[in-house]
């Protein structure tokens, strides 16, 4: 790529209501690409968003994206999709855009088409796993390179049929110069939480999926009272009242403390806190695991998904088994137990951050890849017909589909 002529990016993001990691993976992305070489444009359906990084962009477009065949209504808009279609031809035209990053999977089902019919480099970021019913909907496999968060989050499309070589893994990675600048509180004291207790961390969106209500099941079993243990719950979400309720019926009040929505996350968890503890059904990776992990804490987190990527057992953390308060409850205890393990995995976690999940990291990372979409010639990307490219996908996709039984 030459050194003196800008590249223009088109990122493109869907997301349905959470600021999730996705989006703050974005950010930081745009953030702190390399501007010198790169132009920015930002396509999504939050103005939010687009505010967040207003600085480091030339234009911003906000639409209401609907997904064709998707789970909410209307879910047969053809007339929608073919607007997608045709904004996204005249965004990449009206400014000559050089490359197409779509950071979630919705907006593929449209930009496939598009890029193929301008001749553009596309990459599709995925940040979490997608039902094969998606996959197939939002036409994954139609997309020349995919981008995961970890190795768990390609495995099914692998299983697919889709392309290794097409594949590339970036692990998250978080702006610790920011985050280490946090301060921290004196959260014991505001929480009237007295010195001697273990006092356990978690953090994200109050959802059924990030399972707060077996580690607040894990502190019942364990007799939290008696043991003077403690839990920090950070964030807000649906399932507050419910978890509110289980933590009154529990008799556990005095022993779990909700602070909502924070922005000092990190200041938060480098105040007295002993270790973070994770019950996640599902996680695709756990950025708020590095974070606790930048905060130098052992780490409590199940196997499931991305996490084993992030967490090694018994170095930086412990992991337990999936959707199990018993598992939980174990770990809690082993690190209640051993103090000088508890803080050697610590200490471990911080430096695997600095090795593995750095901004800087993850942000070349990138650069590296778009250089080498935008090295690609055309003929060599788009070869083949588009429906040849796609048949042996759709044979081994289809064959999933119907043995595991997905289509009613």
């Amino acid at each position: 790529m030459s050194n003196n002529i800008k590249k223009t990016l088109l990122f493109i993001h869907y997301e349905n209501g959470w600021n999730r990691s996705s989006e703050i993976c974005l950010i930081n992305l745009i953030k702190n690409i390399n501007h010198q070489k790169y132009n920015c444009i930002l396509w999504c359906n939050q103005q939010y968003l687009a505010d967040k990084i207003q600085k480091q962009i030339i234009a911003s477009y906000i639409t209401p994206f609907t997904v064709l065949l998707g789970w909410q209504s209307p879910r047969f808009s053809l007339s929608n999709w073919h607007e997608f279609y045709q904004q996204g031809k005249d965004i990449i035209h009206r400014h000559h855009v050089d490359l197409i990053h779509c950071n979630s999977a919705v907006p593929c089902q449209w930009m496939n088409l598009v890029a193929r019919h301008t001749h553009t480099p596309l990459v599709t970021h995925l940040h979490a796993q997608y039902s094969l019913r998606d996959r197939l909907s939002l036409g994954l496999h139609f997309s020349p390179k995919l981008i995961t968060v970890s190795d768990a989050v390609g495995q099914n499309l692998l299983l697919d049929g889709y392309k290794e070589r097409n594949i590339t893994i970036v692990p998250n990675g978080i702006n610790t110069k920011k985050l280490n600048a946090q301060k921290s509180t004196l959260l014991r004291e505001q929480l009237n939480i007295d010195k001697s207790a273990f006092v356990l961390a978690t953090s994200g969106s109050l959802i059924y999926r990030k399972g707060i209500d077996l580690i607040i099941e894990s502190l019942h079993k364990l007799d939290a009272t008696s043991l003077n243990l403690h839990l920090v719950i950070i964030g807000d979400g649906e399932e507050k009242t419910n978890l509110e309720s289980q933590v009154e019926q529990l008799k556990l009040t005095n022993n779990v403390h909700f602070l909502g929505e924070q922005c000092n996350v990190v200041g938060l968890l480098k105040s007295d806190i002993n270790a973070y503890i994770n019950g996640a059904r599902d996680e695709a990776f756990g950025l708020a695991l590095v974070e606790a992990s930048l905060a130098q804490l052992p780490v409590i987190a199940p196997m499931v998904g991305g996490i084993p990527e992030v967490i090694s057992h018994y170095e930086t953390g412990l992991l337990t088994q999936v959707n199990d308060s018993d598992s939980f409850a174990k770990a809690i205890m082993v690190l209640m137990n051993n103090p000088y393990l508890a803080n050697r995995m610590g200490r471990r976690g911080k430096e695997t951050v600095y090795r593995h999940f750095t901004l800087s990291h993850y942000t070349q990372q990138f650069e590296h890849i778009y250089e080498k979409q935008l090295s690609t010639t055309t003929k060599s990307r788009y070869s083949r017909p588009f429906w040849q490219t796609i048949q042996p996908l759709l044979s081994n996709a289809f064959d999933l589909f119907f043995k595991n039984n997905e289509i009613k």
